[in-house]
């Protein structure tokens, strides 16, 4: 995502502010609801298309690391692979390229050091932001895409 999308839709919210009211859309559900929407969508590719098709862990794990930001519930590295779909080598990579861009941060989790936790660095906040923001406002009232 350009820096111009993101500097046209910042954030409302920093790491501190969990606890604050659900970031709404422009047509109203808040990005939370929308987020988890993509999600389902996504994972119903697969009753019509084969897995490995139309794929995109990156994208997969971003959405998991927001959905669970914005419930303020930890994930470790090991359910991230999951999330991703892809053999742990695979997810493994994908997850370095993300933590090399600055949109994820890999920590000893403090309630069992022998796990990782992984989130979102602002900078990967603000782009999942602007992204779903992006998303929202060029859907109709109706869920449909603008034409």
């Amino acid at each position: 995502m350009s820096k111009n999308l993101a500097a046209r839709y910042p954030a409302t919210h920093g790491r501190t502010a969990m606890s604050a009211a659900p970031i709404r859309t422009h047509n109203g559900p808040t990005l939370l609801a929308l987020a988890r929407q993509i999600q389902a969508m996504r994972a119903n590719t697969a009753k019509f298309f084969p897995r490995d098709v139309f794929r995109d862990s990156a994208w997969d794990m971003m959405l998991e690391l927001f959905i669970a930001e914005q419930q303020n519930r930890p994930l470790c590295v090991k359910e991230l692979i999951l999330v991703s779909g892809e053999s742990s080598t695979s997810a493994l990579r994908r997850i370095d390229r993300l933590e090399g861009a600055g949109l994820i941060r890999r920590r000893t989790d403090p309630a069992d050091h022998r796990r990782l936790a992984v989130t979102l660095t602002q900078r990967g906040t603000d782009a999942m932001t602007a992204m779903l923001r992006h998303l929202d406002l060029s859907m109709t009232e109706d869920g449909r895409p603008q034409s």
